[in-house]
């Protein structure tokens, strides 16, 4: 039995080397298993792709997945005021799609949204992106796919130092050093430190419609623009630039018991703290030319009212996020038969802003502190083992626990979050998942495999706020899952597959009662998860052993989706309303122009719609939120001699953040433009342990909005130590 075990992972690793095979990866069957062969499309970036990018942040190194629609906070050079952002994968949003960090849940316990600065870029020696219904395999969150973020092992010596400055919207600098050893008597050992400051660029603005009456102090400076609604406003100024500094820490430590054994522990850390600088207003006194920031104006003869807050009230600042990660495993042949992994995984998270009150001015007055750490504790015990000559089992047990305690706290003076008095608004959640699950892949003939799976996922919750304690109740889920891959050659396989996954409603989803300019929002306690059920169909066709073609095509019926309903002109309520449906097509192709030139390319049609949602009945028919239709990247990479050299193009079509759609209007602030963005890299080695790159983000300077304004044409240089 176990030389059937160590043949089998063997005919994979050995595949991979040979190209027939391509890259091993885990993440879609949990255990190895050569990626052309995989029941999914599988996209795998690694360490070598990664080097090639202008890579500072984890969706740097995504930029070119099939089907992936990134904003925000994910990218490096681009900003929002919170590390979290906009993502969709196949048309379906970030919190239904599964991120894990060497595969533990790494979404915020609260919200369920992804802090992208928490994974160490230098740490990273592959990210496997596997789209589709995997909650047979991963439960919760695993509705549109899985992101598994793996870290590399001590299996070599290095060390590496390097540094990075970048010149415009891209100012600041990097810095790093990473190292990792193994070493005689099985003790092999990581280390990294990194730190990337940013002096941050203008990219939030403040926007003020005219108003019925007679008209103020005259102004100048006013740009007439329209909304992204396309109604008639006034552009009057902008929230000022934002410097930020993350830090990161890694160490790891693993130990070889024998040749078949091993055990590891580690711990990771990541720090950000956002500040702000002051706002800039642009309109000026038409009599005296001074600035002007608030009170009853007149631009171009109509009125308009502004005030000290729309330059403050939406300036999520000081802000500071923190993540810390601590972990131990086995990694296992146990009774000679047995394939055994067992993981344990717990996360601390800090994270808290401050919100001006609308009195306030931009340094001082009254406001409030949002405080909420989370935490993250997760299990998994896996058995894999073959049952004769067909068979090849994976079971196995897994533990995954959220819990959040948040406070918001009233603030004399909403600039310094050490003022704080009260407390006007809290809540508590506790969510906790038991599973199983199973998936058998059968060998039906040389050429066919069939996977059978499935996972049962008890979830239990709690919680309590200023006004409730809310009882103790649980919610089943089973999710079962059928693969089939044909491999009609070494040169073309056929994949298909059908499943069904679910999305358990978040600890702030259920629990928490939010207050903002009036309107009060309130979760509800008996939310039920959403539901997903997809089938999708695909293959890949190589030409030779450098050119490839790949295809799918998908379907997704989403329901039980948890939208706002208004209850009133002033309150609001959390319910499961919605149903939609998403279907699509990927094609991707990769091919050597020449030895030292390789091509990528990729495209995906993605066609969403929202078919029930009774507390907007307006958006029915409509588009799901940030989720272009077209999404499109093309990239060359070269090596020649010391010289290498990568220049690439993605094209993202326009996406709707209102769920009526009615954002139609591109190029002003708060918009979701279609857009394309150029970015070059080009790299010298002087010697194997010295190597120069220059990046130039933007090449075209292309100027659109993700509701911010994204980086015009910037510019990074670096020079990497390698010993």
């Amino acid at each position: 039995m176990l030389a059937a075990l160590l043949a089998m992972l063997g005919n994979a690793a050995s595949s991979a080397e040979n190209g027939s095979l391509g890259e091993v990866v885990v993440t879609a069957t949990r255990m190895e298993t050569g990626a052309s062969v995989t029941p999914a499309a599988v996209t795998v970036v690694t360490a070598k792709n990664i080097e090639t990018k202008n890579a500072s942040r984890l969706g740097d190194v995504l930029d070119q997945v099939p089907s992936l629609y990134l904003r925000g906070g994910a990218l490096g050079q681009s900003q929002g005021t919170i590390g979290t952002s906009g993502m969709s994968l196949r048309g379906i949003d970030q919190t239904k799609i599964l991120m894990l960090l060497d595969g533990q849940p790494i979404q915020d316990a609260s919200s369920g949204k992804m802090n992208w600065r928490v994974p160490f870029v230098e740490d990273i020696e592959r990210v496997e992106v596997v789209p589709g219904a995997f909650s047979s395999l991963y439960g919760s969150n695993a509705i549109g796919g899985v992101v598994n973020i793996i870290t590399k092992q001590p299996d070599k010596r290095e060390f590496t130092a390097k540094i990075k400055k970048g010149w415009g919207d891209a100012s600041g600098e990097d810095a790093s050093i990473y190292f990792r050893d193994k070493m005689d008597g099985g003790l092999g050992f990581v280390g990294g430190l990194g730190y990337q400051n940013r002096d941050s660029y203008v990219n939030d603005f403040v926007l003020k419609p005219s108003v019925a009456g007679a008209a103020g102090t005259a102004v100048t400076g006013a740009q007439a623009i329209t909304t992204r609604e396309g109604v008639p406003t006034y552009l009057v100024g902008d929230l000022g630039t934002t410097p930020w500094n993350s830090t990161h820490a890694t160490a790891k430590l693993f130990y070889d018991l024998n040749t078949r054994d091993k055990i590891y522990a580690g711990v990771n850390y990541q720090e950000t703290k956002q500040s702000y600088k002051q706002f800039n207003t642009y309109l000026r006194n038409a009599a005296t030319g001074a600035p002007v920031s608030s009170g009853i104006l007149g631009i171009n003869g109509a009125r308009v009212v502004l005030a000290n807050s729309d330059f403050t009230s939406f300036s999520f600042l000081p802000l500071h996020e923190a993540t810390t990660r601590y972990f131990a495993g086995y990694d296992g042949i146990v009774g000679n038969d047995y394939s055994l992994k067992i993981d344990f995984g717990k996360i601390k998270r800090a994270y808290s802003f401050t919100l001006a009150s609308p009195a306030a001015t931009w340094d001082s007055g009254a406001g409030s502190l949002s405080d909420t750490p989370n935490d993250g504790l997760d299990g998994t015990i896996q058995l894999s083992f073959p049952v004769g000559a067909k068979h090849f089992l994976v079971t196995g047990m897994a533990l995954h626990q959220d819990s959040v305690n948040q406070k918001i706290y009233a603030l004399t003076n909403w600039r310094n979050p050490d003022y704080r008095t009260t407390v006007n608004n809290r809540f508590n959640g506790k969510s906790t998942t038991l599973s199983v699950f199973a998936q058998d892949e059968i060998s039906a003939t040389d050429a066919l495999k069939i996977y059978l799976g499935g996972r049962l996922d008890e979830w239990e919750t709690q919680g309590d706020n200023l006004a409730t304690v809310y009882s103790k109740r649980s919610v089943s889920a089973f999710s079962p899952k059928a693969s089939v891959v044909y491999k009609q050659s070494e040169n073309a396989m056929l994949r298909a597959s059908y499943g069904r996954s679910f999305r358990t409603p978040t600890n702030q989803d259920m629990y928490t009662t939010s207050v903002s300019r009036g309107r009060t929002t309130a979760g509800d306690p008996n939310l039920q998860p959403e539901r997903g059920t997809t089938w999708e169909l695909g293959g890949e066709l190589r030409f030779s052993e450098s050119t490839k073609a790949t295809v799918t095509y998908y379907e997704t019926q989403l329901s039980n989706l948890i939208y706002l309903m208004q209850v009133s002109a002033t309150n609001s309520l959390r319910i499961n309303a919605g149903k939609a449906k998403v279907k699509g097509i990927e094609l991707g192709g990769t091919t050597k122009l020449a030895r030292w030139l390789e091509l990528d390319a990729n495209y995906a049609y993605v066609d969403s719609e929202i078919l029930e949602n009774s507390t907007d009945p307006l958006s029915v028919g409509k588009r799901l939120t940030e989720s272009p239709k077209n999404i499109a990247g093309i990239g060359l990479t070269a090596q020649h001699g010391a010289w290498s050299g990568t220049l690439n193009a993605r094209y993202v079509g326009h996406s709707f953040i209102t769920a009526q759609n009615t954002d139609v209007v591109e190029g002003v602030p708060g918009s979701y433009d279609a857009y394309t963005v150029v970015n070059a890299k080009l790299g010298y080695a002087f010697s194997k342990g010295i190597k120069a790159h220059i990046a130039i983000n933007n090449l075209l300077d292309e100027k659109n909005y993700s509701f911010f304004r994204n980086p015009s044409r910037n510019v990074v240089a670096g020079l990497d130590f390698t010993f």
